[in-house]
């Protein structure tokens, strides 16, 4: 069966396009900047019209720039950012707000009193698997609704719409259509990850209509189709992952026990944990991992008489197969680097950290905490502020650099040792994805600290393939066999590090992040 998918990859930093052929390989791609804007402390947004214009340009890019046409696309695939939040109009479609973005703090002090309700805090977690924090979207579609001009009024008359970016771009896409993967609706504060269903719960604790939200739907559900004139077809979008979600999927971990990490602007660790939600007991989250539609059943045939009696098709509705996760959010991971090079000038380019670091043989006592918005998982400590301790008149940038990188590494040792405490699957290996994979100092570094291999794939841009991958399935254009076919490992890092250097490494982090542990 010949066609392509077309993935749609919204991050935070950029918008892209991947087109896959008939046997799961990228054959182009197409990638445009969008600009974050911090216009105060705490604050960071997006502009969401410039969010829709780089991934619909993309999209057509690369679809030219392939030469082909868009009849030749069998169906679209979206990832995106997760928590980030848009609100619009739905008569004219333009966004009433700019987006706010995952990394935002400004809810902080409404989280906190949030977190001070004891109540309300088993709430959120035994409803969610999710925790009281401003990184989720429900106190930021709060905040927009406290703080747009005349929202009430047209509330009532059903002229607003909120979701996360994959909502926003399958409104623009379509002409309309207001849906959620369900995956995206597991990260908002306001999902019921067990009963599948917005929660009136925590929906009325954060004041937050029912009606402005999208219909929550299979992550390989009907998304609708692209509307008239946009492409030269109507394109069916047929699959739509969170991110982390989709390179979970793409690293074909579809096992329970099974875990990857991802090394993106953040750090994220999620592990396969089957089709029982289990909530973590050590600080981690509780997240959907994707829901797939299953096929319809044959029932049994001694029901045959009253079945055609009672006019009833002979095959039962389909059965929508959920899988969960257990998930550490690390805040700063290439994002670090990032600050690197935008705000200390220390490098050109993101790519040439690995080179700086290597200029010394050690970090020698240096430790970066990179709290710039806090502390992730385990900790979940909005109020720490970023620090670099244990310098000495003889240190260099390199040494600096060296921090950075094994900073990323020390928090996802922290993460994995939460999951191994709620996991009855001890881990014997973890797949790497994301640009700073490509990292091999830091992937070393990785393999050294957890003591298992780390195998990065030769496909690091895991997340918008695992999405395409999903898409195909569903369409019929792959089967489960592509997904395996398509992995493939480009280098295992093997753990070198003797038992007494590993806990010296340890020992140091640990003194740095409980200095900075301040008591609530």
């Amino acid at each position: 069966m010949a066609g392509y998918i077309l993935a749609l990859d919204q991050g935070t930093t950029s918008s892209r396009a991947i087109l896959y052929n008939d046997q799961a390989q990228a054959i182009n791609i197409v990638q445009k900047p969008t600009t974050l804007q911090t216009p105060m402390p705490d604050f960071v947004e997006q502009d969401a019209q410039q969010i829709w214009q780089t991934q619909i340009s993309c999209a057509h890019d690369v679809i030219n720039q392939a030469g082909l046409l868009a009849t030749d696309v069998t169906s679209i695939a979206i990832t995106n950012q997760r928590e980030s939040i848009v609100m619009w109009d739905k008569k004219t479609g333009r966004a009433l707000a700019p987006a706010i973005i995952w990394q935002d703090r400004r809810t902080a002090d409404t989280c906190a009193a949030l977190a001070s309700d004891k109540s309300a805090v088993q709430d959120v977690e035994q409803i969610t698997g999710l925790r009281v924090d401003p990184y989720f979207s429900a106190s930021k579609i709060a905040w927009l609704l406290e703080n747009t001009p005349k929202i009430s009024a047209r509330i009532s008359k059903d002229e607003i719409a909120v979701g996360t970016v994959d909502s926003w771009l399958i409104y623009k896409l379509t002409g309309g259509e207001h849906v959620i993967d369900i995956t995206n609706a597991s990260r908002t504060l306001l999902y019921d990850i067990h009963k599948l269903a917005w929660s009136e719960t925590l929906c009325a604790r954060f004041k937050i209509p029912l009606s402005i939200l999208p219909k929550v739907l299979a992550s390989d559900g009907d998304f609708g189709k692209t509307k008239k004139g946009l492409f030269a077809k109507q394109i069916p979008i047929q699959a739509v992952l969170g991110d982390q979600h989709a390179a979970l999927f793409g690293q074909g971990c579809l096992d329970a026990g099974m875990a990857k990490n991802t090394y993106g602007t953040g750090c994220f660790m999620l592990m396969n944990i089957g089709q029982t939600p289990r909530l973590s007991e050590h600080k981690l989250l509780t997240t959907i991992g994707w829901q797939r539609k299953g096929t319809p059943t044959r029932i049994d045939t001694s029901s045959l008489n009253q079945i055609v009696q009672s006019g009833k098709r002979l095959l039962q509705p389909p059965q929508k197969e959920v899988t969960y996760a257990l998930e550490g959010s690390v805040f700063m991971a290439g994002a670090i680097v990032q600050w690197l090079r935008d705000n200390l000038g220390m490098i050109e380019q993101s790519c040439d950290v690995e080179d700086l670091a290597r200029q010394v043989d050690s970090s020698e006592e240096v430790v970066l905490l990179p709290a710039f918005t806090g502390l992730g998982a385990p900790y979940w400590r909005s109020d720490i502020s970023a620090s670099i301790s244990g310098m000495s008149r003889g240190t260099t940038k390199a040494h600096i650099a060296r921090a950075a990188l094994e900073a990323v590494a020390y928090q996802t040792y922290d993460v994995l040792i939460a999951m191994q405490k709620d996991s009855p699957h001890a881990l014997t290996e973890l797949r790497v994805d994301g640009g700073a994979a490509n990292n091999d100092l830091l992937m070393q570094f990785q393999a050294d600290l957890l003591d298992v291999p780390v195998l990065r794939p030769k496909d690091t841009e895991i997340t918008a393939k695992g999405v395409a991958l999903l898409a195909g399935i569903k369409t019929g254009l792959y089967d489960e066999s592509t997904m395996q076919a398509s992995w493939q490992v480009d280098r295992i890092f093997e753990p070198s590090m003797s038992e007494a250097k590993r806990k010296r490494h340890l020992n140091k982090w640990q003194q740095a992040v409980q200095k900075a542990l301040k008591p609530l």
